[in-house]
């Protein structure tokens, strides 16, 4: 590789050790292979000095999974001594955890190592819909890692919510809201259940919320998050002026980004490879001194402005059509515009407040996906 070679700024590390799975997910994680992890952050760092001149200053640190604070905080401070020197001066080092995996020894560790941004997975204070999605966090356990979290001195903790579970009642989501705003986080992700193919949900044949149930509750979230002092700049991310998540927007700003750890992702300079999913799959190669398997593909030029249109009207703030090159159907701007779904600022196109509650059918009307 060349000194010129392009280098991304983001970088997420996948952890994907778990206790246990939860109904929902359908990720790339490990349930009892805790014994593996002193391999596997082995296999990491290897694969890290692998990747090294593909990596600028960089501007966030994402350590998801998984949950990432099973490998203990020795593990991670062994991790982030390796990524530290790659750091640009103020970068965000974000790490996800669960509730249940934290207290205040842990929270100390990841201050003191570097991590700036704490990412807890919530999804409810209610327990019967912590039941119905297999959660092992208790509802005060959540409220006591945040609490935690603060106490120890994080200045940017984000909790994450879902809304459209089967058996989540209007009550339990003004519950929910009325605990997260006690909490006070700095960011706020709150997502509508997927029932995906491979979770457990999915294969028990669970039916999904009502359509129409599911768009009212998103409304009614917005609106209300918004009236607590929120701004709502991406469809599901909710932040205080300053704590938006900055490796999100990478992501959403179509940002070159390199993934590393088992069935991670990675897209530079219009390639993108998949790490393959399989644990032995990954040591085994990362033991042997090889790159870890993986899948490729390169970006051409319609589908990086396809993907740029996706991922744009996103954001509050919208995007620059110069960027974005034009939509496949640039006659639905004007229609779009009169019915006061878009606007438009010189190059800048984005959604009315109206229209982000329609995204999905204003863009399939720009746009052509397979």
């Amino acid at each position: 590789m060349t000194a010129d070679a392009p280098r991304a700024r983001h970088l997420y590390v996948h952890l994907p050790f778990c206790s246990s799975r939860c109904g929902y997910c359908a990720f790339v994680v490990e349930v009892g292979a805790l014994d593996r992890r002193d391999a596997y952050l082995r296999a990491l760092l290897r694969e890290l000095e692998l990747e090294r001149d593909r990596l600028g200053p960089l501007e966030s640190v994402f350590l998801g999974g998984g949950t990432p604070t099973l490998m203990r905080p020795h593990r991670l401070a062994h991790l982030m001594e390796r990524v530290r020197p790659l750091l640009a001066p103020g970068a965000e080092v974000t790490v996800e955890a669960n509730p249940e995996t934290v207290d205040r020894a842990a929270f100390d560790a990841l201050l003191e190592m570097g991590v700036t941004r704490m990412s807890l997975g919530v999804q409810s204070f209610q327990p019967h819909v912590l039941e119905a999605l297999d959660r092992q966090a208790t509802a005060d356990q959540a409220r006591d890692a945040v609490g935690c979290a603060r106490r120890a001195g994080f200045r940017d903790i984000g909790i994450d919510l879902l809304f459209g579970v089967p058996g989540q009642t209007p009550g339990d989501l003004a519950r929910d809201l009325a605990e997260a705003l006690e909490a006070a986080p700095d960011h706020l992700s709150w997502y509508e259940l997927e029932l995906k193919p491979g979770s457990a949900l999915a294969r028990r044949g669970t039916e999904p919320v009502d359509e129409d149930e599911a768009a009212d509750a998103y409304r009614w979230l917005v609106g209300s998050l918004e009236d607590a002092g929120y701004r709502w700049y991406e469809t599901a991310n909710f932040a205080r002026p300053g704590h938006e998540c900055r490796h999100s927007l990478g992501y959403w700003n179509a940002e070159d980004y390199l993934g590393v750890g088992v069935g991670a992702v990675s897209t530079i300079a219009g390639d993108r490879w998949r790490n393959a999913p399989g644990l032995h799959r990954y040591l085994d190669a990362l033991g042997a001194g090889d790159a870890p398997p993986r899948t490729g593909e390169r970006l051409d030029r319609d589908d990086i402005r396809r993907e740029r249109w996706m991922l744009g009207l996103r954001l509050e703030r919208g995007m620059s059509m110069a960027w974005s090159g034009p939509p496949d159907h640039p006659e639905a701007v004007d229609r779009l515009q009169r019915a006061g779904l878009v606007s438009r600022q010189d190059d800048r196109l984005m959604l009315t407040r109206e229209g982000r509650f329609v995204q999905n059918a204003i863009l399939h009307q720009l746009m052509e996906y397979a």
